[in-house]
């Protein structure tokens, strides 16, 4: 219907040849057609480009804490930031008034003690690079040992390839 209606404007006032030109200029500009709207596209593009990629290295950057343990399979949760280990008893395992739980760490055949693991509470420990070289691939394991004689996992009650 509209397009009637314009045969029929147009049949009753023609436009000149100047008069068109502007008008579909004015059209143009409108809907964004012409170079300086493939430059603004471009500009948009290349913008989002930057951003996202800004983005991706500044996350990738970016310290991130390392989950060692997590609370719903061990009652622990552990984090590694730096050199330094946050355990948080959440739900822990009872064990004997003489047991205690030790985190260990396996690598190539060697198995290091990091630490008792709280009853409640928080704890923290400071690594020593031997100990962050053994994380790096290592097998994390929660072992139940006699207070008195910790010397090696015993009853082995988790472990995970990290």
């Amino acid at each position: 219907m509209i397009d009637k209606e314009l045969v029929l404007l147009n049949a009753i006032a023609p436009l000149d040849k100047k008069a068109k030109k502007q008008i579909w200029k004015n059209i143009s500009a409108e809907l964004e057609f012409g170079l300086m709207a493939r430059l603004k596209n471009l500009f948009k593009f290349w913008h989002a480009l930057v951003l996202l990629v800004s983005m991706a290295l500044f996350t990738s950057l970016a310290p991130n804490a390392n989950t060692i343990l997590d609370a719903s399979k061990t009652g622990w949760d552990a984090t590694l930031e730096s050199n330094q280990l946050f355990i948080k008893a959440v739900n822990p395992m009872e064990v004997g008034k003489t047991e205690v739980c030790v985190l260990w760490i396996k690598k190539h055949g060697v198995t290091s003690k990091i630490t008792e693991l709280p009853e409640s509470g928080n704890k923290n420990v400071n690594l020593n690079q031997f100990l962050m070289a053994q994380l790096d691939g290592g097998m994390v394991i929660i072992s139940i040992e006699k207070k008195n004689n910790i010397k090696q996992p015993k009853t082995i009650e988790y472990s995970k390839q990290l």
